[in-house]
């Protein structure tokens, strides 16, 4: 189909553009993780190791995929640069930075699930979530592997769309559960006429919708470029 073999044929808006925004997206939001990690390992010294270890594997995993994140933008600015038919397959980085991506969700939503299960006492939820966390990332391995033999990323959109959206869907899913359901049962718990408890879970509802929903999906952003079609 459309391998962009003269410049003419070859769109920026559908490849380059999608990438570069959610690169720099990935780049702002990787800083706030920096600043967290930091005052986290500053102020709660006395964390668990299991929860000291999570936050040290999801720091990894996504300095690993920042770093493939600069490899795919050099690559598709600079390297490729006045040779729009070599984009007619994504870098290699590419296919490092799905699974990269993949499992620090599996790691986040695994700990969600934890404290909604924590707060419920529901094992259907706990269960259910976690179901929807290993359909995704199963999708999400899949089309890591099958991206390794893409020969064109136009192919590759049309073959795997309902991958693609399965995985979205099942992590969006997840995602809502798990939010509204810890929100659900902090505010159970507040009680308005205890002045400082009630701030402080004010304050936990906040952060649950912060780090449960908005940074996530800004996080998942760049993946959306092989659902974009002309």
């Amino acid at each position: 189909m459309n391998t962009f073999k003269r410049a003419s044929d070859f769109n920026a808006e559908l490849v380059i553009g999608p990438i570069q925004v959610c690169g720099m997206l990935n780049a702002a939001l990787f800083g706030c993780l920096g600043c967290q990690s930091y005052f986290y390992f500053v102020r709660f010294r006395d964390d668990h190791v299991a929860l000291k270890t999570t936050v040290s594997a999801v720091i990894l995993l996504q300095l690993g995929h920042f770093v493939c994140i600069i490899s795919m933008l050099w690559t598709m600015t600079v390297s490729t640069y006045g040779d729009p038919s070599q984009l007619a397959v994504l870098p290699i980085a590419t296919d490092v930075a799905i699974p990269l991506s993949g499992f620090t969700v599996v790691i986040v939503q695994s700990f969600y699930t934890f404290r909604l299960w924590k707060l419920s006492r529901n094992v259907f939820l706990l269960i259910f979530c976690q179901i929807l966390s290993v359909i995704a990332q199963t999708s999400t391995c899949v089309l890591a592997v099958r991206a390794i033999s893409m020969t064109n990323i136009v192919d590759f959109q049309h073959n795997q769309l309902l991958l693609i959206e399965l995985t979205f869907i099942a992590r969006a899913t997840c995602d809502l559960i798990t939010t509204a359901g810890i929100a659900w049962g902090l505010k159970k718990r507040r009680y308005p006429e205890i002045e400082d408890t009630a701030t402080i879970i004010d304050r936990l509802i906040k952060w649950t919708i912060e780090t449960g929903l908005v940074t996530r999906y800004l996080t998942l952003l760049w993946p959306t470029s092989f659902l974009i079609d002309d």
